[in-house]
């Protein structure tokens, strides 16, 4: 679907019957697009088929790849949705070159509709061209990794609690749930690395070399947001063993309690079992106090077995 579509002059939205249009750059932005709308603009930029068919799966991982006519950027797109505590992924491909930039969305991580707004409103800025579209892009899509960055870190923060303060362990279903989140994250995070390190080298085709030093500012925002998510990794991780190890340790506590008692029950057992048998000539039985002495010499041993086990914390 088509969201909308503007040809910018010197940084500010003009017709295509204004003097001087031929100067200007076109900036079309598409959400899930069907394969006919996108082959509009495919055939009216001479997209690369190789590009549009990135742009149409949305399952690529984040890369940038120079075609003869133009440049396509794959972007991942994340979100956090504070009220079921998980991490919304979508991608963007953005294709770009001297005179026009297409931007694809899947999903709804990142709108871009206040970018494009905020850009119009800056025309001094806008007046970069493609180059200042693609740059914003990129600028907004990992401000919005560090604030994913920071949510995920706020999950683990309370999972490190309750694992290493209570010293109980946490139900293993939260833990794995943000584990997974971590990996999410860390996925579409990481192979970005590489694509914006070519956009601060200013060798990228279509992109203006003066703004090498800006895309280098992302790449640093970037490296921060990946060290994070290193660092969460290892929390998550150091925090899934401990939790095992907690675990383990309240397991052999429960069995060390099991054992006790039937090491209790056990005398009681084996002196009912003795008396139990078909003979006929048994010490006491025809003693008027043998069961009282027996009974208090079973009740006696218990108590001695259960203080035992009490004092070294069997029970």
């Amino acid at each position: 679907m088509l969201v909308d579509e503007a040809k910018y002059l010197n940084g500010k939205r003009v017709q295509e019957s204004v003097p001087g249009a031929q100067n200007a750059f076109t900036w079309v932005g598409l959400i899930d697009p069907t394969e006919p709308e996108l082959k509009i603009f495919q055939n009216r930029f001479h997209l690369s088929p190789l590009a549009v068919e990135d742009a149409l799966s949305g399952k690529q991982r984040p890369k940038l790849d120079q075609y003869h006519e133009h440049s396509t950027l794959l972007l991942k797109t994340i979100n956090y949705d504070t009220k079921t505590e998980r991490v919304v992924l979508g991608d963007m491909t953005v294709m770009f070159a001297a005179d026009y930039v297409v931007t694809v969305r899947h999903g709804e991580a990142m709108p871009l509709r206040s970018i494009r707004a905020d850009l119009e409103n800056h025309p001094d800025r806008l007046a970069g061209g493609p180059t200042a579209v693609l740059h914003e892009l990129v600028d907004r899509l990992v401000d919005q990794y560090v604030d994913v960055c920071a949510h995920l870190a706020e999950d683990v923060d309370q999972i490190e609690d309750s694992v290493f303060d209570d010293e109980h362990p946490a139900p293993a279903t939260q833990l794995y749930f943000v584990k997974r989140e971590i990996i999410e994250f860390r996925r579409a995070v990481m192979p970005l690395v590489q694509p914006i390190e070519l956009l601060a080298s200013g060798k990228v085709r279509n992109v203006n070399p003066d703004s090498a030093q800006l895309f280098s500012d992302v790449r640093d925002h970037l490296l921060k947001v990946i060290d994070e998510v290193e660092s969460m990794n290892e929390l998550i991780n150091a925090a899934l063993h401990a939790n095992a190890a907690l675990i383990q340790t309240q397991q052999n506590a429960d069995m060390r309690k099991i054992s006790a008692w039937v090491g209790i029950g056990a005398v009681p057992t084996m002196v009912a079992g003795i008396y139990g048998m078909n003979f006929k000539y048994l010490p006491e039985l025809q003693w008027r106090y043998g069961y009282f002495v027996v009974v208090g010499a079973l009740v006696l041993v218990c108590g001695v077995l259960f203080r035992l086990f009490h004092k070294y914390k069997w029970l």
